[in-house]
């Protein structure tokens, strides 16, 4: 279902396409100013000068993979030299996706398989049900817009009996 229907049954304004549409427009756009576009985010892992960080096997994301989506996984292994020379992006059979897209597993046995993630490890992708939060959040927004408009016609209020 378009947005634009499903914030007409859940509102239950009588206001034109037009005009839903362009309030549509209006909160997407405040929505991607205060919180970035909607889209494939990156997430950088790691520490060179930080031992504990050297034997990863598992890196656990946040925000859970979009599976439909494409997945850049890049690792950097300085080594002493502190120089990028040694990144290297990683084919999706060098790790397994696990925990619904909230974990990656590094595998042993990939085109370029190793035992555990280099130092510098950075993932872009996609967050799975990015678009649909968005959208949940547009609706309720214009719920509160479309009553406020509703309540500001009306000529007269009474409380009580």
């Amino acid at each position: 279902m378009a947005l634009i229907d499903r914030v007409k049954e859940r509102t239950g304004t009588d206001l034109s396409d037009a005009e839903l549409a362009s309030m549509i427009a209006a909160v997407t756009l405040e929505i991607d100013g205060r919180f970035g576009p909607a889209g494939p985010i990156t997430v950088e892992f790691g520490d060179p000068s930080d031992p504990e960080t050297r034997g990863l096997r598992t890196l656990r994301l946040a925000r859970p993979i979009d599976p439909a989506q494409p997945v850049t996984i890049t690792e950097t292994d300085p080594a002493w030299s502190g120089s990028g020379s040694g990144e290297v992006t990683l084919a999706a059979n060098d790790y397994r996706v696990l925990d619904g897209g909230r974990t990656l597993q590094r595998l042993f046995d990939g085109d370029t398989g190793r035992s555990h993630w280099a130092p510098l490890v950075s993932i872009v992708y996609t967050p799975a049900g990015l678009q649909d939060l968005r959208d949940e959040a547009v609706i309720r927004i214009l719920q509160f817009d479309t009553a406020g408009r509703a309540a500001a016609g009306l000529k007269s209020e009474k409380a009580g009996d």
